[in-house]
Order: C-alpha cells, then structure tokens, then sequence
C-alpha cells in the first residue's frame, strides 16, 4: 500500500505535529510493514528526511503532489485542525486542490486523528465538500466526530478516537515532572494574552521553586511562545528563561528527554497539554479553542479563561492536580490506525 500523507504542516516548527507523525509511523510499522509513504511539504526537506526516514519527503509544488496522488493508493490527511479558516485559508486551500487531484485520479481521501476546533468552521462551502468526499474520518475527540455527523452531507464514516500523539508518548513517555518547577507554554495564534498580566503576577506569588518559558514552536510567529517572550519586561524574562528542546533533524526521542516537564504546566498548547498528563504534572489548560477544551476533558485538568483574573489564577495553581491519559487514549488511537489500514486496504 502506498500512502500520500497530505497535510503539508510537518516541518513547519511545531514539534505538536512531529509528534502525532512518530505516534502514527508507530502503529503502522506492524499494521503494514510493506507500506511506503510520501509527503510535499514547503519547508526544509533534509531535517525532516532525517528525522522520518519512513517518509519521502517532497517539495509541496501542485505538479509533485499530483504525481503522488497519482502514484499512490490512498491520500491521508493526518492530524492536526484541517478545517479551520478563520485566520487564513492557506490550509484549506492546499485541500481544495488535493482533494480535486485525488478526484482526477480516482483516490479515495481518509482523515486520522483530526480535530474541529469549531463548529462554524465546518458551514465553509469548501469544507463541507472536502468533508462529503472523505471515504472516512477518524477524529481526535467525540465532539469534532458529532460535529461532522451532523453536517448535511456527512463521510460515509465518522469515528471518534484520539490524537496519534498518545501512540509516541506511550512508547516513549517524557521526562517525569520536576518538582518544584512550573512550566508555561503560552500561544495565542496572531493575538495577545489579555490574561498575562495578572498571571505572571500571581505566578510570582505561587509556592514554585523554578519557573520555565516552554516554546513547543521553533518559529518566531505573533502571539506564539517565543514573541510573547521576547515582549517581556526585562525583570519577567529573567524570572522565565526561555527553553526549546527541539533539535532539528535529530531523532524524537532525543529532543523529547530535553522537554522540560514540571510539577506545574500551565498551556495553551493542545499537545503540551498531552505531554504534561504523560509527564504526571499538575495541567491547567488555557482554553482558548474548543480543542483545548476537548484536551482539558480527555485529560480531566484544570481550565484557565484567557482572560482569568489573578483570583482565578489563584484557584487554578491552587487547585491543580496531577493529570493522567490512562491507556484508554492511546488503545483508541491504534484501534482508529487499525481501521484506516483494513479501510484502505
């Protein structure tokens, strides 16, 4: 079987995506050991060729996707928030055009371990036509599979199950929480943290020995870890030294021991979230998209509104209590890897 993964974010700088990627190749090794897979991605190639040998990585031209899909037996579009819109259509339109190549050639379209961040993003006519033309669709939480069940014409089949990312941090767990020590992962794609003010003061009060600026995004973007950082007051960024335990290229395993997992985690990223509870910290999940709200239940975490007030903070680090993904997640992952194997076969 030759697969064409076609989600084009993968070595974009979000180490969330690499790790949903490691949890897939993960459960298909036994499943199909004989399957090849190709991918078109517009970033450095040989970090990624480096780190997923499994994978042929190629350049995300249309020409070369459309020879993959027409070399392929299946296209796959594997985690992440496929549908969303409301900040830029870069996405959907790099499915617009897969989805009518894969139409061309008469290649039946899956998608494993997605997520919906919102219901109103399924009502874009280009969406629910992507969404119609699925052979099938395996989601990451039970309120994106309802969602896209209720729709006009839904796929022909709509699971719920889990995100891949719990197959890699099943097998390969990171670092136990360090007492002590309270990490924050803090992004708020394009915005600002109406909140941050009265957090970081309140954090400055809390009973934590170490305090740790996480960036699970390499890139430099607006509202994510890194700018927020550098926009600190001088007095904050020495109190929050920023650490990034991505090296690229190198092997996943090696650059998770470097994640530096705390008796605390503060997030408003969704895989930081699911690293935290494999980790046994203390999550309080930002909630900023219904995603993170579908993290916080799975998880059974702590919720913090963006905007939370010191007394709110207050209550959440008071009140936080170690996390824990059980098995349960992980089974449905690989059930849900299981079933686009024998669906696609």
């Amino acid at each position: 079987m030759r697969i064409h993964l076609g989600h084009h974010f993968y070595g974009a700088g979000n180490l969330g995506d690499d790790f949903m990627l490691a949890g897939f190749l993960a459960a298909l090794r036994p499943l199909a050991p004989r399957a090849s897979l190709t991918c078109c991605v517009p970033f450095a190639l040989e970090p990624l060729r480096r780190r997923f040998p499994a994978v042929e990585w190629r350049p995300a031209e249309l020409p070369i996707r459309e020879q993959c899909i027409a070399a392929c037996d299946v296209w796959l579009g594997l985690g992440g928030s496929p549908f969303q819109s409301a900040l830029s259509r870069w996405f959907v339109d790099h499915l617009v055009a897969d989805a009518a190549a894969c139409a061309r050639a008469g290649k039946p379209m899956f998608f494993l371990g997605v997520g919906v961040q919102s219901a109103a993003e399924l009502n874009v006519p280009d969406i629910r036509r992507l969404c119609a033309q699925a052979a099938g669709i395996w989601t990451r939480d039970a309120a994106s599979a309802e969602w896209l069940a209720a729709l006009p014409a839904p796929p022909p089949m709509v699971e719920p199950a889990a995100d891949l990312a719990h197959l890699f941090f099943r097998d390969t767990p990171p670092p136990p929480a360090a007492a002590g020590r309270l990490t924050l992962v803090a992004n708020f794609d394009y915005g600002t943290w109406p909140g941050q003010t009265a957090f970081l003061h309140r954090a400055r009060a809390h009973r934590a020995t170490e305090r740790l600026w996480l960036a699970q995004e390499s890139r430099d973007l607006p509202g994510a870890e890194r700018a927020l950082h550098a926009a600190l007051p001088a007095a904050e960024k020495t109190s929050w030294p920023l650490r990034s335990p991505e090296l690229p290229g190198a092997p996943l395993d090696r650059v998770l021991a470097h994640w530096p997992s705390g008796e605390w985690l503060v997030t408003s990223r969704y895989h930081a979230a699911l690293a935290g509870a494999w980790s046994r910290s203390k999550v309080i999940v930002i909630a900023t998209n219904e995603k993170l709200r579908a993290a916080a239940r799975e998880l059974d975490c702590a919720l913090l509104a963006p905007d939370a007030d010191e007394a709110a903070v207050d209550r959440a680090l008071a009140s936080a209590a170690p996390a824990t993904p059980g098995a349960l997640p992980a089974e449905r992952a690989e059930a849900a890897c299981a079933a686009f194997v024998r669906a696609a076969s």
